[in-house]
């Protein structure tokens, strides 16, 4: 498997080339990345509304560059699969976005992921979301493009411009992104037949989330889409199972009983004591 920063982005750019893609699951920190690489995922992503939930903060930007990087490079060293990293937090401007791409370079990131929305408030109404026009954010491209000092490094563009323009606008910004230097696009869409369309016409890979009320990931994939980012499953799924727990202990005194319902409880305990090193 990859070992070096270097070797994690070229695996990305791998999955790209692959008709096959790949989902990549949100994590929030090393143990659940280390998780999704024995189960067998190729990637995975570091979300901005995970990483603010696992601070037990609003998804509003209030984690800054520094403390997200750090996170980042806590997954990076513990794992050997490419890291997907939500870099649009608090990045509105050029400037702001070239330091950001420094740390999360320098972090480990196999790619960075930002928007077009100005401030990019989870659970907002999509309608409200104030979008960069187009040139601003391609001088945002431009700028993440010149300062990154690995080429491999993969650059996410999200176009968030759906509720407010048409798809063929949307398409236009998306051509606009590739062209500035994005290596690969993402996407915020609600209709599944823009979905299609843009699943075709894309001028870059497409790395987004999928809407997974709609379809499973694996029709997202075979849509056009390359990586299905899934940003907060696994630590939802983690809150659910602790919760259980928690309760059963307070209630009973006991945690035996909580885990022997668990039919998978003795892989997991082997694979937590060890965090999988007894496979490898």
């Amino acid at each position: 498997m990859p070992t070096t920063d270097q070797e994690k982005r070229a695996r990305l750019h791998e999955i790209f080339a692959d008709p096959k893609g790949a989902i990549a699951p949100g994590v929030t920190d090393a143990l659940f990345a280390r998780l999704a690489q024995d189960c067998g995922y190729g990637a995975v992503h570091l979300s901005g509304n995970a990483i603010h939930k696992n601070f037990c903060l609003p998804d509003r930007n209030l984690l800054n560059v520094t403390q997200i990087a750090r996170r980042a490079a806590q997954i990076s060293e513990a794992t050997e699969i490419p890291l997907i990293v939500d870099a649009g937090s608090g990045c509105v401007e050029p400037d702001a976005l070239t330091r950001a791409v420094k740390l999360y370079e320098r972090a480990g990131a196999a790619a960075l992921r930002f928007e077009d929305a100005v401030v990019n408030e989870y659970g907002a109404p999509a309608d409200e979301l104030a979008i960069a026009p187009t040139p601003l954010m391609v001088d945002r491209i431009k700028a993440a493009v010149d300062a990154r000092r690995d080429r491999s490094l993969v650059l996410i563009a999200r176009c968030d411009s759906r509720p407010k323009e048409s798809l063929p606008q949307v398409e236009d910004r998306l051509a606009a992104y590739a062209q500035a230097g994005a290596d690969a696009l993402g996407v915020q869409l609600t209709e599944i037949e823009d979905f299609r369309r843009v699943g075709v016409s894309a001028p870059a890979p497409l790395v987004s989330m999928w809407p997974r009320a709609r379809m499973s990931a694996f029709e997202f994939v075979q849509m056009g889409f390359n990586v299905a980012l899934m940003p907060s499953s696994v630590p939802l799924a983690a809150v659910t199972a602790v919760r259980e727990l928690l309760i059963e202990l307070k209630r009973s005194g006991r945690d035996r009983d909580y885990f022997a319902r668990q039919s998978e409880f003795a892989e997991a305990e082997s694979w937590y004591r060890d965090l999988g090193l007894a496979s490898k």
